[in-house]
């Protein structure tokens, strides 16, 4: 007589890979992307020989929202990110919207990023742009696939290429601080703030970190952590590189250049050293990428885990990573690809970052009365009222900045915003009829 059958096996997990070490660097990684390579001209056009006051108020904002991230990552150490902390919060609609941003966030930046990346391989090799893109796409995909850990050294080397790039834009401005015009703000206190929330795009990757979580050994401890350095670091370099750029090219012609970086080291260098940072470039951006598919993909099997998102997305590899939610984002960062305009698509991408910070600065404050006794492994010190001062200080700025962004891309944001409420409707409705198994 046949044994009954067991009970089948658990479904895989992923696999807890990483270390301080490797999650700061990937996040480190994300950060010093493509952002600051593209962006500092056009945040000079806004703010001048101020640009780097713009840059101090985007580190600012970054500052007080990685401690509200350290301290709900302690709390909740999921893939899901910002979406499980505004559903522990604030119910499952407002993770769904959540989810919804951050996704966007890794999927419109990838496509966009990665056609900026086609167009740097263009002017250095002739490469046709969207070719060169949708190959990128498809070679970051399968490094994500291929794990976690491979991801993850391949992003320390190409993050520490990155950081050389920029150390070569300090070392040949140094000697040009400061500039006469560290202060010309041509449009006034508008146009710095203008500058700081397109520039905000430079800054963004921090908040992927945390869906890091589920692959990384001691999370509570871990993740907190690493924010906080990653966040630290990546302010300082973009601080340095703000200030010498505006130091070595006047201002009116950085805001005039594609390439501005590059500029700034011919410049300096006498055209020796203007086609190495352009290399650099391509690592950033390929970096940049691979790093928001990777977390991209995280973040939607932690959602799909939650039944936020349909089940089969929450579909985990034999090698232990997210396979049908990399498949998918990097499928929908190919559309997005065909058409993009960076400064555009970093206003959109900056709105839908600005949408996320607002939910998890609002949780951390409902957690602190709705789950009081639950345990803080990293606790923000200093509060009014009981509610945290960094988050009440980043709900304000976060409001502020959000009012001096393009109007083009406010609408769009919106749109998109408005889009995932729709959806949640349909898919929060199918989670209660019981479709999402």
């Amino acid at each position: 007589m046949a044994q009954p059958a067991g009970p089948p096996p658990p479904p895989p997990r992923l696999r807890r890979a990483l270390g301080l070490w490797s999650v700061t660097t990937s996040g480190i990684g994300i950060v010093l992307g493509a952002g600051i390579y593209v962006l500092v001209g056009e945040a000079a056009a806004d703010a001048g020989g101020a640009t780097w006051v713009a840059f101090l108020a985007a580190a600012l904002l970054a500052g007080v929202t990685a401690f509200t991230f350290a301290e709900l990552a302690g709390m909740f150490p999921e893939a899901g990110a910002s979406a499980v902390y505004a559903e522990e919060a604030f119910g499952a609609r407002a993770g769904f919207v959540t989810g919804w941003l951050d996704v966007t966030v890794n999927v419109v930046g990838a496509g966009a990023v990665a056609l900026g990346l086609g167009g740097y391989a263009q002017d250095l090799f002739g490469l046709e742009q969207r070719a060169v893109a949708a190959a990128v796409i498809a070679v970051c995909a399968l490094i994500v696939y291929v794990g976690v850990r491979e991801t993850a050294g391949l992003s320390m080397i190409f993050a520490g290429i990155e950081g050389g790039g920029l150390l070569l834009v300090i070392a040949v401005g140094l000697p040009d601080l400061p500039p006469p015009s560290f202060f010309d703000a041509p449009h006034g206190l508008s146009g710095i703030l203008a500058a700081t929330a397109l520039v905000f795009f430079a800054y963004e990757g921090f908040e992927e970190m945390v869906s890091l979580s589920e692959e990384t050994r001691d999370p509570t401890s871990t993740i907190p952590r690493a924010v906080l350095l990653a966040v630290g670091v990546t302010s300082l370099f973009y601080l340095m590189v703000a200030m010498v750029a505006t130091a070595v090219v006047p201002w009116e012609e950085l805001a005039a250049s594609s390439a501005p970086l590059a500029l700034v080291v011919k410049t300096a260098t006498h055209d020796r050293l203007g086609d190495v940072l352009s290399v650099i470039a391509l690592f950033a951006t390929f970096n940049t990428v691979l790093l928001l598919l990777a977390t991209g993909a995280r973040i939607t099997y932690g959602m799909a885990n939650r039944r936020l998102l349909p089940g089969v997305l929450a579909r985990v590899s034999r090698r232990g990573t997210p396979l049908v939610a990399t498949l998918t984002l990097s499928t929908i960062a190919l559309g997005f690809m065909l058409s993009g305009n960076i400064g555009f698509v970093a206003q959109v991408t900056t709105f839908a970052v600005f949408g996320q910070f607002l939910a998890v600065n609002a949780a951390v404050i409902a957690l602190r009365r709705s789950r009081a006794d639950r345990v803080r492994p990293f606790r923000i010190r200093g509060t009014v009222a009981g509610m945290p001062v960094t988050a009440l200080i980043a709900l304000g700025t976060t409001v502020l900045f959000v009012a001096f962004m393009d109007r083009g891309a406010l609408v769009t944001g919106v749109a998109a915003l408005a889009l995932g409420f729709l959806v949640s409707l349909l898919v929060l409705r199918g989670r209660e009829a019981g479709v999402h198994r």
